[in-house]
């Protein structure tokens, strides 16, 4: 497939009306309800299962259990309905309900396509993914991570047009058709995730001479990852992490380095942010812990520009859980003097993914810029800013 058709399929997906957007929002799941007796089995009893249980009850329909692969969780109720495995649910609703995948999560192992497979394989009748529910009777609900009503999305089309022309490379341009494709119509990629997430080797390579910003260091996966990939040869590695139980988990992984490779290493228990100031935070000794208001918590918030001045950096590195705006914004001085090459998290709201590329476009007017998918489902979408004379083309 040539560039240009790839790009008149994301026109495609962008010249809808909104108005014609908003109408498939309301007709698409009462359509799918047809075939079946009405009601709804959930396959999923996580977060997203229980924002989809939520929907179902504002609509006025019948949620007949939550189905789930983890054993743990059967006999559970949950948001009033059982929750049984995926086999007993099939036996006894799988000719007359419809089933509806409800799972959203950055460890799958599997497409959302392998999932309704399962289901199949199981004798279910009827599949369909979250999507459409929560088009019809989740909208208080949304948006939900990179997950938004397609009438809303198509709202900034201009912006996601100008994405579009913004990337480098064919496979950023699929990259992008596919995530369009899930938010817009409902319809899931089941294309392997890209390897070698913040290190994808078809774009650049390390070198010997990084010095490496890590926003949201968790407890030392990404910098595993960097030190695989440089044989531990670099610069500096300046690692931010503000949970205080996962930067104490990090501590203890550098302490297990070599002396010559953990004297490289600074840890930053703070949070990267747009100025100095103290912050609100859910504290979960997890990936996912995060700067949210009322979070039970506080942490320092700190401007990259502050905590290393003057400092030359090759690498900065966010998965900061929603605030890589704010990161970017902290960090202006140090990204416009380094102009450092760049790997940022567009997935955490569904607006991150055409207001992040212009922020670094702006930083960075030299860059060519990439979009990679790191796993299923929309998690772990990362745009990459690269300097040309660091992109594996020119190399």
């Amino acid at each position: 497939m040539s560039p240009s058709s790839v790009r008149d399929r994301i026109e495609d997906l962008l010249a809808e009306p909104v108005v014609a957007a908003s109408a498939r929002e309301r007709q698409t799941f009462p359509a799918l309800l047809q075939a079946t007796d009405g009601s709804v089995v959930l396959f999923g009893a996580g977060r997203l299962g229980q924002l989809c249980a939520r929907a179902l009850r504002r609509g006025g329909l019948t949620l007949r259990a939550f189905c789930d692969r983890n054993p743990k969780l059967h006999g559970e109720r949950v948001e009033g309905a059982e929750v049984i495995s995926p086999e007993e649910a099939a036996r006894r609703f799988g000719a007359s309900a419809l089933f509806v995948v409800s799972i959203w999560t950055g460890t799958a192992r599997e497409s959302m396509m392998e999932r309704m497979d399962f289901l199949r394989r199981l004798g279910c009748r009827f599949m369909t993914n979250y999507a459409a529910l929560v088009w019809a009777h989740g909208r208080e609900e949304t948006p939900f991570h990179s997950f938004d009503l397609p009438a809303r999305v198509l709202g900034s089309a201009p912006a996601l047009r100008d994405l579009a022309r913004l990337l480098t490379d064919q496979t950023s341009l699929l990259t992008l058709q596919a995530a369009l494709r899930q938010r817009l119509r409902g319809e899931f990629d089941d294309r392997r995730p890209v390897a070698d997430q913040y290190f994808p080797t078809d774009i650049f390579t390390l070198r010997t001479d990084e010095v490496f910003v890590d926003g949201g260091a968790f407890t030392g996966d990404t910098l595993d990852g960097f030190l695989a990939r440089t044989g531990s040869r670099f610069l500096e590695y300046h690692a931010f992490e503000p949970d205080r139980t996962n930067a104490a988990q990090l501590r203890r992984h550098i302490a297990g380095l070599l002396a010559s490779v953990r004297q490289r290493i600074s840890v930053h228990a703070v949070a990267l942010h747009s100025r100095n100031e103290s912050l609100d935070f859910a504290e979960e000794g997890r990936p996912t812990s995060k700067s949210v208001p009322g979070g039970g918590g506080s942490v320092p918030g700190r401007a990259l520009d502050d905590v290393i001045p003057g400092r030359r950096i090759t690498f900065i590195k966010l998965d900061v859980e929603g605030a890589e705006r704010d990161a970017l914004l902290g960090a202006r001085s140090v990204i416009s003097s380094c102009r450092p090459l760049a790997a940022v998290c567009v997935y955490h709201g569904p607006r991150d993914l055409w207001e992040i590329p212009p922020m670094l476009r702006e930083l960075l007017p030299e860059h060519r810029f990439f979009l990679r998918q790191h796993q299923f489902d929309g998690y772990e979408l990362v745009v990459y800013a690269v300097p040309p004379v660091r992109c594996a083309a020119h190399e």
